[in-house]
């Protein structure tokens, strides 16, 4: 009889979000949104952030420091993650849908494009933020989380959205293969 493996929904809020006094909330609202979905999680939280700030670990999660991304973009059915540029472009390129959770710069634009070109769905904070220009998510925002990554994984349009756009990234030719032809 063949095992059917739960989805694999890679969590990453970036390089940066480690180093920021916002994070271990960050990171525990993502744990809190996943927790108890039907599906294997890999979170990455970066090289300085002490993983013992996050508490407990749910049984479906790993986490790890770091991860060469391209090798989970291969795997994962599902990107959640903080729009940055280098993660989009990434799950984007593998042809896997994205959650995006903004919390700063390009992301929040980021993510309405997601959403605009059919390849992922988009849940910005609500509520005031102490300290912060924008609100930042927290645990009443993890339900959110939840159902977009529940939604998102039971949709097959998602999918499809997003290995159309790396079917167009793909065939877009490189900047060394419009050199070789400009030079030669």
């Amino acid at each position: 009889m063949e095992r059917i493996r739960a989805p694999l929904v890679y969590v990453t809020f970036g390089t940066v979000l480690g180093h920021m006094s916002i994070a271990a909330s960050v990171y525990r609202t993502a744990l809190r949104a996943i927790e108890g979905l039907g599906v294997r999680v890999l979170l990455t939280v970066g090289r300085r952030f002490d993983r013992s700030a996050l508490g407990p670990i749910p049984a479906n999660v790993r986490v790890e420091a770091w991860v060469d991304q391209a090798g989970v973009f291969d795997q994962a059915d599902l990107v959640v993650c903080h729009g940055g540029s280098g993660t989009v472009f990434g799950a984007l390129a593998a042809g896997v849908p994205l959650v995006v959770v903004p919390l700063f710069a390009d992301q929040f634009e980021n993510g309405r494009r997601i959403v605009a070109a059919g390849a992922g769905s988009i849940v910005e904070a609500q509520g005031p933020t102490v300290g912060s220009p924008r609100p930042v998510i927290g645990t009443d925002d993890a339900p959110r989380v939840a159902a977009a990554v529940t939604s998102m994984l039971g949709t097959s349009s998602y999918g499809r959205s997003a290995r159309r756009i790396a079917a167009e990234m793909a065939a877009v030719r490189t900047a060394d293969e419009i050199l070789d032809t400009l030079l030669t």
